[in-house]
């Protein structure tokens, strides 16, 4: 028999390296809210769903009599698949954090019309400087991953990720938070969001403590996992400063300028 989801999933996104790891931590704190560890797999079905919507559904209604709507509502039904052990077992809410979900966050408003999508914005610079510290590699060729070798690429990254979120901001259930201003003004900013996703106020100040209950080794794709552990500061703020050198900002400004421009950070 197939368990279903209570309430509408909560999903989170980003750029990778710009604090998704600190906010799946923070949401974790409230009693009301459970936040595993990042899985990868809406991204993936999301995507996936996508390409059946965009490729086959002309045969699939001509043939099989299923329209769009049933198909959303069957990949809604297999993601809820994947979380709803997570809510029996907890008894809690089900958030999911993986960062490519915010470049999916159009589709998961298809599949989940009440689901809130939180998005978190983090300096560019800053995170193309974080990623190019990472060793991650492609699981299929064993090959380091370009957005860690390759400052156009990690900008291009950033950038579509803030494009995706963006694009969102005219939804009511769309939440979207600076990681600066996050780590900066944490009460305020922890208040705004559990506000938003109607979490009692009382709830803020075990989030401000978050790195006490946080399990850093509960996840095997969170890097930022052992950082996120200790409590929250601004020492990764401006850290392209000292990480980058002259010629890899011009790169990223080449690219992302006017998007860094928009929002502020030159």
């Amino acid at each position: 028999m197939q368990e279903i989801i209570a309430q509408a999933p909560i999903f989170i996104g980003g750029a990778p390296r710009s604090g998704t790891t600190l906010l799946r931590a923070i949401v974790n704190t409230s009693k009301g809210i459970v936040c595993g560890p990042e899985s990868r797999i809406v991204p993936a079905l999301c995507a996936l769903s996508s390409q059946v919507e965009q490729m086959h559904m002309p045969l699939l209604e001509r043939q099989y009599g299923l329209n769009v709507d049933a198909l959303h509502r069957k990949f809604a039904a297999s993601i809820n698949g994947f979380l709803a052990p997570l809510q029996a077992q907890t008894g809690r809410r089900i958030a999911e954090k993986t960062p490519a979900n915010v470049l999916h966050f159009s589709q998961l408003r298809r599949l989940f019309p009440d689901s809130p999508l939180i998005g978190i914005v983090r300096d560019g610079r800053d995170v193309v400087a974080s990623l190019l510290s990472m060793d991650w590699t492609d699981a299929k060729t064993g090959q380091p991953l370009a957005i860690t070798r390759d400052v156009a690429a990690a900008s291009r990254l950033w950038v579509a990720s803030v494009e995706a979120g963006a694009a969102m901001r005219a939804d009511g259930n769309y939440f979207e938070l600076r990681y600066e201003a996050l780590v900066s003004h944490p009460r305020d900013m922890i208040a705004g969001l559990f506000s938003f996703l109607g979490e009692d106020a009382q709830a803020v100040e075990a989030a401000l403590h978050h790195a006490e209950s946080f399990n850093a080794d509960a996840g095997s794709h969170e890097s930022s996992a052992a950082r996120v552990a200790q409590p929250i500061d601004t020492s990764a703020i401006e850290r392209w400063r000292r990480d980058l050198n002259a010629k890899q900002v011009c790169e990223i400004e080449a690219i992302a300028g006017p998007t860094l421009a928009g929002l502020g950070y030159v």
